[in-house]
């Protein structure tokens, strides 16, 4: 069972959650819910069907792609570059958020999708 069957399974965040955030992150799985609070937001885009999740940084958004890409630097750094660990808080985040079902849902126009790449290149 991964963690995304084991949370969902479970249905909460309990002790076997936290000790296995723990070992991923240094004892640091606090970072990970302070991502969960917040937030994650799935946007489902009209009439494509197409998803974009986004995770609200401590500064920007991170747009990811689920339990595969994060845009943010410390996925960069050490999920790509120094093949650390496999994920960052962001996308642990958003694997317990989806599967607790936990998150802010938006349906917006396609026309938005363009606006919303727009401007997470553009944060700082």
């Amino acid at each position: 069972m991964n963690f995304f069957e084991k949370v969902k399974h479970k249905g909460i965040i309990d002790e076997e959650i936290v000790e296995y955030l723990e070992n991923i992150f240094s004892n640091n799985a606090n970072k990970v819910f302070e991502v969960i609070e917040r937030g994650i937001t799935k946007y489902k885009y009209i009439p494509s069907n197409r998803t974009a999740w986004v995770a609200l940084g401590e500064n920007r958004e991170h747009l990811i792609y689920p339990m595969v890409f994060c845009s943010c630097q410390d996925f960069y750094k050490n999920v790509v570059i120094k093949k650390n660990r496999v994920f960052c808080k962001h996308l642990l985040a958003q694997i317990i958020c989806s599967a607790l079902k936990q998150f802010q849902f938006k349906e917006v126009a396609d026309s938005e999708y363009k606006l919303l790449i727009k401007e997470l290149k553009l944060s700082p």
